[in-house]
């Protein structure tokens, strides 16, 4: 029998589980589908890199993709490539995809949590998840403080809220063009909750 994506986490320590944030369990709602069909998965945000050695470890197939801001190229795991990337970087995010896969089942936003960064990474990587696959973007309570939000920036939570009730997308971290390709493709937005933060998933609509 397969181990729980927690159980997984313990030899890993990484903090998504129960000792720390206690993500893992609303993960397995949304990822079990892919378990043992995952085409490519993008996580941003390595920190040491815990949970891609996990995701690894829980998908039976596929490709992963990890990118941080740091160098995490000691890292070897099969069918997995590691990239450094500044996500607040349109130009970097471009050239990873170029670099990597033109459509993920699974992208993971666990990156810097500044607004700018989450909203960037979702406007720029959106169009590269595949038809009904799963956007996330972890640790949403650094919404409301002011070291993670530059002056007159859109808050992340308050953007996705908005969309769940009105089906428009408010920032002011996107352009134009990125805000309508959102408002015609995202599907559904769950903001999920862990130990200490609101986590969101977010799905693309199926062609």
């Amino acid at each position: 029998m397969s181990l729980t994506l927690e159980e997984i986490s313990y030899q890993y320590e990484s903090d998504k589980g129960a000792v720390y944030h206690n993500y893992l369990s609303i993960y397995e709602k949304y990822f079990d589908k892919y378990r043992n069909t995952l085409t490519n998965f993008l996580e941003i945000g390595l920190w040491k890199g815990d949970s891609i050695m996990m995701w690894r470890e829980y998908f039976e197939s596929g490709n992963l993709i990890g990118a941080d801001i740091l160098d995490l190229s000691h890292i070897q795991l099969p069918d997995t490539q590691m990239f450094v990337c500044d996500q607040s970087s349109r130009t970097d995010l471009e050239e990873l995809v170029n670099k990597t896969y033109t459509n993920y089942d699974i992208i993971i936003d666990d990156g810097g949590h500044m607004m700018h960064q989450q909203q960037i990474t979702l406007a720029t990587m959106f169009k590269y998840l595949s038809p009904d696959g799963v956007f996330v973007i972890e640790d949403l309570h650094t919404c409301g403080n002011p070291s993670y939000t530059r002056a007159g920036d859109t808050e992340t939570l308050n953007m996705l809220y908005t969309f769940i009730e009105t089906g428009k997308v408010v920032s002011n971290c996107m352009t134009a063009n990125e805000i309508a390709y959102l408002e015609k493709t995202m599907d559904t937005v769950t903001i999920e909750k862990g130990n200490v933060s609101e986590i969101a998933f977010i799905t693309k609509k199926k062609k």
